[in-house]
């Protein structure tokens, strides 16, 4: 047996002991940037897409932060704003990285003509972009679980449209669901007060459900 078999046999009877370890050591690492630059990255999140005016809202968890606590969940790792798909175009992306931050992927469905969803970054805390399509009083988006082979999935993610209100926080004006109330509990269920350290949306939304679509990660950092 050579010896990067071997290797390969003791990494795979290791894997139990060091992956959970990796992944603490990884959370904690990302939780600590969170909590040092979560308001800042929400802000230049804000300055950026109100330069080009695109119309955006805070969504999953933290308009559930926002709008329960009164300030960014503080065991969450990242920050969530969601945006019309027909406000999407490539000036987005430009705006976002003029005012500093690193493109980190996209995920697109069909192109991007069906679902997508952006990731960035800025002082280590990533920030999403979700984007929604809306259906009669409904809106749906995506969400990308791995399965066990670690290929992406589609969920997709319906929630009630209520139309927005403005909510504030870091004395200045936010966009929220009209009926936050409805949006959280569609997602997270009755109890979306009680704080769950555990959950993981793209497994868990509640108002959520695999679809036959497939979809293709585009990565630029």
């Amino acid at each position: 047996m050579g010896a990067s078999k071997i290797y390969q046999q003791i990494k795979n009877r290791l894997k139990p002991y060091y992956l959970p370890l990796l992944h603490k050591a990884k959370f904690v690492r990302d939780n600590r940037a969170f909590q040092n630059h979560g308001n800042a990255v929400l802000l230049k999140a804000k300055a950026a897409l109100e330069e080009i005016d695109v119309f955006f809202w805070l969504d999953f968890g933290t308009l559930l932060g926002v709008y329960r606590d009164g300030k960014l969940i503080g065991h969450d790792t990242d920050v969530d704003v969601a945006v019309f798909l027909v406000d999407y175009a490539p000036i987005i992306e430009k705006t976002m990285v003029k005012h500093g931050f690193t493109y980190d992927r996209k995920i697109v469905i069909d192109d991007g003509t069906y679902g997508m969803e952006q990731g960035f970054s800025y002082q280590n805390v990533k920030i999403d972009i979700f984007y929604y399509s809306k259906q009669n009083n409904q809106c749906y988006c995506h969400l990308f679980p791995l399965d066990n082979q670690k290929n992406y999935v589609v969920r997709e993610l319906y929630t009630t449209f209520t139309g927005f209100k403005k909510i504030s926080f870091l004395d200045t004006e936010w966009n929220i669901p009209k009926d936050p109330e409805l949006r959280l509990t569609e997602t997270y269920g009755e109890n979306f007060r009680i704080p769950i350290k555990d959950w993981y949306t793209p497994d868990a939304a509640l108002n959520s459900t695999l679809i036959n679509k497939t979809c293709h990660e585009y990565r630029y950092s």
